[in-house]
């Protein structure tokens, strides 16, 4: 009886090619054990959705009652957008396993914001564009964005890695809208009035959103 041999170790198997553990694998730099755990980033998660899903329905409420024909149709975009990530958070948070509650709700980081939400959409009459989009484009979205962007530094790199790559395409939009709208604004305040006005109104409501502590309700003054 001949002596059995594994596949590959017989003369006429062997190949020219090197072993696989001879092979050169980068480095994986990342650290485990970031700020937030399991629990933590659920209930994050879900107060970013809150964020964007308030926008997508404020900004869409408000399309009808804005007469500027070039912000109506730049919005069209930005809403969609804004609705495919409250899509992309409530995917995410049936991964997290923090219980039947986070798949199908979104949630305020505190009733403060929740204030800083409605007030954001207070402005109704057509004569408010500016007055709207300063709301969004001065104040909530640039919030939004440095949020997320922290909180790509600060999870853990390995185990809440699909979190970030879901910030990661978001915030590229988000940069994107906060352009757009900042510009459209530099059109509508053409004159000192209207320069005053959207100061004014983004002053305010950045000292409500600093007041609550932000999206998630955590930020520290100076921070948002």
């Amino acid at each position: 009886m001949s002596e059995r041999m594994y596949p590959g170790t017989s003369q006429d198997e062997r190949t020219g090619f090197a072993p696989y553990s001879a092979f050169e694998i980068p480095a994986d730099l990342r650290e485990l054990h970031g700020r937030y755990d399991v629990e933590a980033t659920a209930r994050r998660v879900r107060n970013f959705r809150y964020a964007e899903e308030w926008m997508m329905m404020i900004m869409g409420g408000w399309v009808a009652t804005i007469p500027e024909v070039p912000v109506k149709t730049g919005l069209g975009k930005v809403i969609w957008e804004t609705a495919k990530a409250a899509d992309e958070f409530g995917k995410r948070l049936p991964e997290l396993r923090c219980g039947r509650k986070a798949l199908t709700q979104s949630e305020a980081g505190n009733s403060g914001f929740a204030d800083f939400v409605q007030e954001i959409a207070a402005p109704e009459r057509p004569d408010q564009t500016i007055e709207k989009l300063a709301g969004i484009f001065d104040v909530l979205k640039p919030h939004l964005a440095l949020l997320y962007e922290d909180h790509m530094r600060e999870t853990d790199q390995i185990s809440d890695a699909p979190t970030i790559e879901i910030l990661d395409e978001i915030v590229r939009k988000t940069r994107k809208h906060i352009a757009w709208g900042q510009e459209v604004l530099e059109q509508l305040c053409d004159t000192d009035e209207a320069r005053a006005r959207r100061r004014d109104r983004a002053e305010a409501l950045r000292s409500q959103l600093i007041a609550c502590g932000g999206a998630t309700g955590t930020l520290e003054p100076g921070s948002a």
